[in-house]
């Protein structure tokens, strides 16, 4: 399955090699992040091979994939900005296309965008490392990738807070999980 899904990056994003260097090395960093937590790699490989695999679909076949295939669509459209409904779209094409059925893996892919309060271990590293990986040079990512050596719910809490500052500034729509997140991570590093 590794092998058709790499494939099928490489057709879709022939034209989009810096997105296939992300979404590489979003895979290359989780792997890292899971072998240091005991994880199952080939969940998290799947999850980062397929984060991204609708980032350049429309914003009408995102809202379409949405509307059809979550119950709380009316609340996702009105709360998600147009750059973070990918993630929704994309566990469906995991689903649909490739079959994944796991759990984890779904839920990585959903929340890889803006996070949610007390994620599992394969949903946090995913969100981390799609923040962190290597091609991702602006200063809040170096300052998340040096404190996720020593902390993923500190490197959660500064990457989620680093994002809504960065969204409430550019004026865009910052869901109310994210949020929780925010307080979840941040009560969670002060205990």
């Amino acid at each position: 399955m590794i092998k058709r899904i790499t494939s099928d990056l490489e057709l879709l994003l022939k034209f989009k090699p810096n997105r296939l260097k992300h979404i590489y090395g979003v895979k290359d960093t989780a792997i890292s992040l899971g072998k240091k937590y005991n994880l199952d790699l080939r969940k998290l490989e799947i999850a980062a091979l397929l984060h991204d695999i609708t980032k350049y679909y429309s914003y009408e076949y995102n809202c379409e994939v949405i509307k059809k295939n979550y119950k709380n669509h009316e609340e996702i459209l009105s709360e998600f900005n147009k750059a973070t409904l990918h993630a929704f779209s994309a566990a469906v094409v995991a689903k649909e296309k490739y079959n994944i059925t796991d759990n984890d893996i779904i839920n990585a892919i959903i929340s890889h965008t803006v996070g949610k309060p007390n994620m599992n271990l394969y949903e946090q590293i995913l969100f981390i490392s799609d923040y962190i990986e290597p091609t991702r040079k602006y200063d809040s990512c170096i300052k998340v990738r040096k404190i996720a050596e020593s902390s993923l719910d500190k490197a959660t809490y500064e990457a989620i807070n680093d994002s809504i500052n960065l969204y409430e500034g550019m004026n865009q729509l910052i869901p109310k999980t994210a949020y929780q997140a925010r307080i979840y991570y941040k009560e969670l590093t002060e205990e």
